[in-house]
């Protein structure tokens, strides 16, 4: 059992490293500063990088939040459900074009479907995090400021730079090492316990 631990925590981990080495590489191929991801992907030649870059991220924040769920026992099933259509919608908005100027019902779909995204992944993991931090009291500052950071940072952003892609490298990086520290110890912190309860099997067996 807690071999097999070792080995979600593992690959949770690596899933969302590459998470973050993805973004942090579709974000700067044209200046983040002045480009969205939507726009580097629609106004340059990087549309299959776009998609590329989406399912990615889906695959591995998916992925990677599941076996964060079941290892704490998150109860909510719809939280479930919302990681599902937040990876939909995410895919789905990389897949439709967005040139204001020639495809304007295409683009307003576009703008539609970010939106969806945004609250799916929001219904998916602030619940959980809130939940977290009543389970587990020890990390519930430490919760709470990561994602002030998050969002201080995302709206900040926004606020100084427009919309720009500076904002969703803010937001997918934070969440990303938010999530990777939560795997690092949550799963750490099972697998010793599991250690312990088999040693102390063993020695009441001996």
């Amino acid at each position: 059992m807690a071999e097999r631990l070792r080995q979600e925590r593992f690959w949770a981990i690596v899933l969302l490293i590459i998470a973050v080495l993805v973004t942090t590489f579709y974000g700067t191929l044209k200046n983040p500063f002045i480009n969205t991801f939507s726009r580097i992907g629609n106004y340059f030649s990087y549309r299959g990088l776009y998609i590329i870059w989406a399912i990615v991220i889906s695959i591995c924040i998916h992925t990677a939040t599941i076996l964060i769920f079941k290892l704490t026992g998150y109860p909510r099933k719809w939280g479930y459900l919302a990681l599902v259509l937040s990876s939909f919608f995410l895919i789905i908005t990389a897949i439709i074009p967005s040139i204001k100027e020639e495809l304007h019902f295409w683009h307003v779909l576009h703008k539609w479907t970010t939106f969806f995204y945004v609250m799916s992944m929001l219904t998916a993991q602030h619940p959980f995090f809130v939940w977290l931090a009543r389970k587990v009291p020890r990390i519930k500052v430490l919760l709470r400021n990561w994602q002030l950071i998050i969002l201080c940072g995302s709206m900040s952003s926004l606020l100084i730079q427009g919309q720009t892609g500076i904002f969703e490298l803010w937001f997918f990086m934070g969440l990303g090492t938010l999530l990777i520290y939560l795997c690092w110890i949550l799963f750490t912190e099972q697998i010793e316990k599991m250690e312990r309860n088999e040693q102390t099997a063993e020695q009441e067996e001996n």
